[in-house]
């Protein structure tokens, strides 16, 4: 029989007992098996209360002599008390008997320190008089390492006569023995870094460490490391002129990697360090900025597509970064941190032709569109009409990848000038429209003038056919009855309203890539907001990144655009484009957020905060939440137990949606 459940903290007597009796031997004979187990258990009992007995007469027995050993120690422990007490006297009995001669023996031994430091001041005083007496004959010999130990000598007799009086003279007179031999070795040292010879740099490192110049050092390997990889860029497009600027630039890039890389543990092994690096590179790069710039610039002249050439280049120049990164990765995270620099400076080639960004593609796209108006110049009057209607099509597609080459090469920077690149939609219906005003004023013009001047001739009588003539003043007619929806050229507006429509929202699409972007990283933030599993006060929610990232996003659209607001109707152009912006991302953010199924207390409550932070930035735009979104914020903000009563007089379909995403069960 097992009786360790007897010992348990959760012991329940019913459950052993069922649990006992659920055994074969209990089922076959239950009043045997009973007796049996009442009797063992008796006999558990008796030899429980006999070891009980027995415990307690052991205890009985010695309690009288602990109590004893419990007293003297007691005892004891106030003797010792009263030793300390007498020890603790005779300590400041003999503190106060000896403190007048511990002050002498404390002003004895300062007066011992201070003539030690004035002998050995002498001393060093004298030995600097000897070492700079002896620096002339040795800057004689032109032996560097001679005069580096006379300099390190002087340095550390220096340090001791920093209290002197003529200290500064002194400290003026030892620099200028460093710069004579800093003159003396640097074309060797130059010489030496230059043709990578390990161990006279190592040299002349230890050298310079000594003399606390070794930041100087670096200068010297710096200036020779740039002018090495300055002339790679000039050999490259003085003497390769079979090829252009991109194979020039390919080439550049490789030679960087492969200097980096053997700079790198060259570097390591001189310097112990590789921290100069990457200023090197981005001097190297400020350097030569100007004179690749001048070799695109000239390419670019020649190529009738410049933003595609630009994209060529810069795939070029992102493969460089990728493989800088990686090398920075490699070598941890201190040298990771030189990583932003280096990349501003990689891509800062780039910044006047991003400026230009409209200039070009406006060039790009009128010359694609020119090659249609050249092909219908010499064809007759259908041809070009229907070339012409060819031509909308090509206007909708050169838009199209007007928008993929900005995403190509600015990445979505230039998506304000690509904007005003492609009014010319809106230019061209605002030019049909007056030319469709100028013909209606020209046909009621010539009706009233026949009227009025009945002796001249009536060519319309002469030269149109009756049924001709029928359709001219029926059309006359109409338009006079249509009075301020005269139209003349109806289809042709209907497709250039139709084209304009469809390059506004090609506009949009691209204003608004980021926002989806940051969007798509929104349920992963909510997710990590939702660890605390105890609710938090309202103060302790702040917006997370991804809405604060979007908000900054489009707090700088319209600084993107402002530079091109060039008419009086721009303005209202511009804040039409900024309302359907900030429209499409309130319904984009209130479809993700009905597509959520299950939200926790602190997820609602830190969604309604980012909705509140979108609706201050776009408050600060002039524009608004939409109701949608608004009510949504509302209702993620009611509590549980009042959210029936209190969400009355909102949208039925989004109270039961946000009460499903809550888990709050309707009564």
């Amino acid at each position: 029989m097992d009786i360790s459940a007897f010992s348990e903290e959760s012991f329940d007597a019913k459950d052993w007992i069922n649990k006992t009796f659920q055994t074969a031997q209990a089922v076959e004979n239950k009043d045997a098996f009973l007796s049996s187990l009442v009797a063992k258990l008796q006999l558990y009992v008796q030899q429980v209360n006999g070891a009980i007995e027995e415990t307690s007469e052991h205890v009985l027995k010695h309690l009288p002599r602990v109590m004893h050993d419990a007293d003297m120690i007691q005892r004891e422990a106030l003797m010792l008390k009263e030793k300390m007490q007498l020890v603790k006297e005779e300590i400041t009995h003999i503190q106060k008997g000896t403190a007048d001669s511990m002050a002498i023996l404390e002003k004895l031994d300062k007066m011992k320190m201070e003539l030690h430091t004035a002998k050995q001041a002498l001393h060093e005083a004298d030995n600097w008089t000897l070492l700079a007496n002896d620096m002339e004959d040795v800057f004689e010999t032109h032996n560097a390492d001679a005069i580096a130990s006379k300099i390190m000598s002087m340095q550390q007799s220096l340090v001791v006569l920093a209290n002197s009086v003529d200290f500064e003279e002194r400290k003026l007179q030892l620099e200028s023995f460093k710069n004579r031999l800093e003159a003396i070795t640097s074309p060797a040292l130059v010489t030496a870094f230059t043709n990578k010879n390990i161990d006279e740099s190592k040299k002349y490192v230890n050298m310079f460490s000594g003399m606390e110049r070794l930041p100087q050092l670096v200068k010297y390997y710096s200036r020779c490391e740039k002018g090495s990889m300055c002339r790679e860029w000039t050999n490259l497009v003085e003497l390769d002129q079979d090829h252009g600027v991109i194979e020039w630039l390919q080439a550049f890039y490789h030679s960087l990697l492969t200097n980096w890389q053997s700079q790198v543990k060259w570097c390591g092994q001189v310097f112990g360090t590789i921290e100069m690096l990457p200023s090197i590179y981005v001097d190297v790069l400020v350097t030569l900025q100007k004179d690749i710039t001048s070799s695109i610039d000239v390419a670019l002249k020649q190529q009738p597509q410049p933003i595609s050439f630009l994209i060529q280049l810069k795939e070029v120049t992102d493969r460089f970064a990728h493989n800088m990164r990686s090398q920075l990765e490699i070598l941890g995270n201190h040298e990771k941190d030189r990583w932003p620099e280096l990349e501003r400076t990689i891509y800062s080639i780039y910044i006047d032709y991003v400026k230009d960004y409209r200039t070009l593609e406006e060039r790009q796209i009128s010359r694609e569109l020119w090659d249609d108006v050249d092909a219908s110049t010499n064809q007759s009057l259908g041809e070009s009409v229907e070339q012409l209607a060819k031509s909308t099509g090509r206007l909708v597609a050169a838009s199209e990848a007007a928008v993929a080459r900005c995403m190509s090469f600015t990445r979505g920077a230039s998506l304000g000038q690509l904007a005003s690149a492609l009014e010319f939609p809106g230019d061209l219906q605002s030019s049909v429209e007056g030319l469709n005003r100028d013909l209606i004023q020209r046909l009621l013009a010539t009706d009233k003038g026949d009227k009025h001047k009945s002796n001249e001739t009536d060519f319309k009588a002469i030269l149109l056919t009756p049924a001709g003539l029928k359709e001219h003043q029926a059309l006359i007619a109409s338009l006079k009855q249509d009075g301020s929806d005269q139209c003349m050229l109806g289809e042709v507006m209907k497709k250039l309203t139709k084209l304009s429509s469809r390059a506004n929202q090609c506009t949009l699409d691209v204003m608004m890539a980021p926002v989806l972007m940051q969007l798509q990283s929104a349920q992963s933030a909510w997710n990590a907001s939702s660890n605390f599993t105890q609710q938090l006060p309202d103060y302790s929610y702040a917006p997370l990144e991804y809405i604060t990232q979007i908000g900054e996003y489009l707090m700088t659209v319209p600084q993107h655009l402002e530079p091109f607001l060039g008419r009086e109707s721009d303005q209202t152009n511009v804040d039409v484009l900024l309302g359907k912006a900030a429209r499409q991302t309130c319904n984009t953010y209130a479809d993700l957020l009905l597509s959520v199924t299950d939200v926790s207390p602190n997820q609602a409550k830190q969604i309604s905060t980012d909705i509140g932070y979108l609706g201050n930035v776009l408050e600060d735009l002039g524009f608004g939440l939409t109701d949608t979104l608004s009510q949504i914020a509302f209702l993620l903000k009611l509590p549980a137990e009042s959210y029936q009563t209190q969400s009355s007089g909102r949208s039925a379909k989004l109270v039961s949606l946000v009460r499903q995403m809550r888990n709050i069960t309707s009564t």
